[in-house]
């Protein structure tokens, strides 16, 4: 019987290895971005296993899935290879985040009307302030009469507003003349909050004076060949 029983518990052991077989897979997340990641052999929908994402060379993310699901604890990368951020996502806790560039294009627009000297805590995007707004790029699609834009004539910039339970709530590209001469006014493209997965919509909740703030963030893009957006 105990003999049966050590048979049986091989076989159940070699089951779920062959289950759990994966195979590497690689694909553009963006036009400068690729992401390697494992995949379960018997569903490549599945992701299982290591997960890690380039920006050309540049490692910009790291991390775990489990059947689909981010476990464990993710470190992201900004677009030099530096550590911006780290997250368990097993327990939903930042465990670090780097302090704010003070080279950064991005802003945080919030009620100035309040208290003098605010004491202010940024929103915090999880995937850090490089990969983790990569998703809010990959919905853009720019209109055909507007592909001949500029980056050396044409400011843009990606808007998002976040609520003070850190939900986002509202997502704008706003396009704008910088020079004099432009005969146009802004353009203003609303996007879809329904083209976004579920964790792409939650931002640690910002603060102001100790207590939750709606925000605004600005982040200054670019453009690439024309149609493309990038950060």
């Amino acid at each position: 019987m105990k003999n049966l029983l050590i048979c049986l518990g091989v076989l159940l052991i070699s089951h779920n290895c062959f289950a759990q077989e994966t195979v590497e897979r690689s694909r553009k997340l963006t036009p400068e971005v690729t992401e390697k990641y494992h995949v379960l052999k018997s569903d490549y929908e599945v992701k299982q296993g290591m997960y890690s994402a380039y920006l050309k060379k540049v490692l910009v993310a790291a991390g775990n899935y489990t059947k689909n699901k981010k476990t464990g604890t993710w470190t992201f990368f900004d677009s030099k290879g530096k550590v911006s951020q780290r997250f368990n996502y097993d327990k939903l806790t930042l465990i670090y985040e780097a302090p704010q560039d003070t080279t950064s294009h991005i802003r945080y627009v919030v009620d100035d009307s309040l208290k003098n000297n605010p004491v202010f805590s940024r929103p915090v995007r999880i995937g850090g302030n490089y990969f983790g707004y990569l998703p809010y790029i990959n919905v853009i699609k720019l209109p055909q009469n507007l592909a001949n834009l500029s980056n050396e004539t044409d400011l843009v910039l990606m808007e998002l507003l976040i609520t003070p339970l850190g939900r986002l709530a509202g997502y704008k590209l706003r396009i704008t003349p910088m020079w004099a001469t432009r005969q146009y006014e802004d353009v203003v493209l609303n996007i879809n909050l329904n083209l976004l997965a579920d964790e792409d919509k939650v931002f640690v909740p910002a603060t102001l004076n100790n207590e939750p703030t709606a925000v605004r963030i600005v982040v200054p893009c670019s453009f690439f060949k024309s149609d493309l957006i990038r950060l």
